[in-house]
C-alpha cells in the first residue's frame, strides 16, 4: 500500500494523524501500531474491546468466504457498486471506507469497479481479526483496519462515501468522518430475504426488515432506495449448510431443524436486500476528537 494510504488514518487514542513508519504507522504523540505481516493494521485498543475475540470468528468467516466465492450474491454486490458509481464523479480521487467489510468481498469487488472511472482510496474496517485477516488475501489495494465503528480510526470530514452493508449502523462516527455532503449507503435485508431458508429452520417466520433512516437522522437526508431481488438456486447440501453458518440463523436454529436442512440437496433462494442512500447534512466544522 502507498504511503498515501494513511493520509486519513487517526490516531485510536488520541485522534492526531497517523503517519507511515517503517514497521506501521504513529502519531505525534509516540503512538505506534505495527502492521501484521498479512498487512493489516489493529487499531481497536484493548479498552474498547466488548469481548476477547470480538465480531466473527474463524469458521464463519471461512464459510462466508467460500459461499460468496460462488457467485450467489454478485448481482447484489453489482448493484452496490453500481449505485454508488451513479453518484460519484468519474476521474476525481475519492476516499471510501466500508463499514464492518467482512472477509472483504464487497470491498474487494468496488475498488475493481471503482478504478476503472475513478483513483479510489478504500478503507475497510471490521471488528474482527479473523476477517480482516482474511480480506488481506483478496486484496493488496485496500487498506485493511481492525477497528469498530463506533470510534473509526479515520480523520474527520475525511470520506467522500461509506458503506454499511449489513453491519451495524453509527450514526454520529459516520457523520463525523464523512466530508460534508458525503455519501452513506447501507443495505438491510428486505422482508423475503432467505424466506425459503427460514422457513426450513423456525416454526413462524415473521416478515419484517429494518429501515435505519429513523436511526440515521438528522445527520442524514435520504436520497434514494433501491430494492435487489432475485431468486438463486444451491445444487448441493454442503453449500446451503455454509449459507447457513454465514448468517446469524446459525446461532438460532436447533437440532432438529439442522437435521432437515443436512438431508436436502438443492434449494431455491430468494435474495431481497434494500441499499438505501443518505447524504451527510452534518455541516458542523470537524473536530480533533470527532471520531475517536
Amino acid at each position: 500500500m502507498d504511503s498515501q494510504a494513511h493520509n486519513s488514518l487517526g490516531c485510536p487514542l488520541c485522534g492526531q494523524p497517523l503517519a507511515a513508519t517503517p514497521s506501521g504507522v504513529a502519531c505525534v504523540n509516540n503512538h505506534s501500531f505495527d502492521r501484521a505481516r498479512q498487512g493489516y493494521l489493529n487499531l481497536l485498543p484493548v479498552q474498547n474491546k466488548r469481548s476477547r475475540a470480538p465480531g466473527d470468528d474463524a469458521a464463519m468467516v471461512n464459510n462466508r468466504r467460500n459461499f460468496l466465492q460462488l457467485g450467489h450474491y454478485q448481482a447484489l454486490s453489482d448493484a452496490i457498486n453500481h449505485q454508488l458509481l451513479s453518484h460519484l464523479k468519474s476521474g476525481e480521487s475519492v476516499n471510501i471506507l466500508d463499514s464492518g467489510c467482512g472477509e472483504g468481498y464487497y470491498s474487494t469487488r468496488l475498488q475493481q469497479a471503482l478504478e476503472q472511472q475513478l483513483s479510489p482510496l478504500i478503507s475497510a474496517i471490521d471488528i474482527s481479526k479473523p476477517a480482516i485477516r482474511a480480506a488481506c488475501q483478496r486484496s493488496k489495494m485496500i487498506q485493511w483496519l481492525v477497528a469498530s465503528s463506533r470510534q473509526i480510526p479515520l480523520l474527520p470530514a475525511s470520506q467522500d462515501a461509506i458503506l454499511c452493508l449489513f453491519a451495524p449502523t453509527s450514526r454520529d462516527s459516520f457523520a463525523s468522518t464523512l466530508k460534508p455532503g458525503g455519501l452513506l449507503l447501507v443495505a438491510t435485508t428486505g422482508e423475503d430475504h432467505l424466506i425459503e431458508l427460514r422457513e426450513l429452520i423456525y416454526p413462524e417466520v415473521k416478515r419484517r426488515f429494518f429501515d435505519p433512516t429513523d436511526s440515521l437522522q438528522p445527520a442524514f437526508e435520504p436520497i434514494e432506495t433501491q430494492q435487489v431481488q432475485y431468486r438463486f438456486k444451491l445444487d448441493n447440501n454442503q453449500t446451503i449448510l455454509q449459507l447457513l453458518a454465514m448468517t446469524p440463523h446459525q446461532w438460532r436454529t436447533d437440532e432438529a431443524a439442522r437435521l432437515r436442512l443436512q438431508q436436502i440437496e438443492q434449494l431455491e433462494l430468494t435474495l431481497d436486500v434494500r441499499l438505501q442512500l443518505y447524504r451527510n447534512s452534518n455541516d458542523q466544522s470537524p473536530r480533533a476528537d470527532a471520531t475517536l
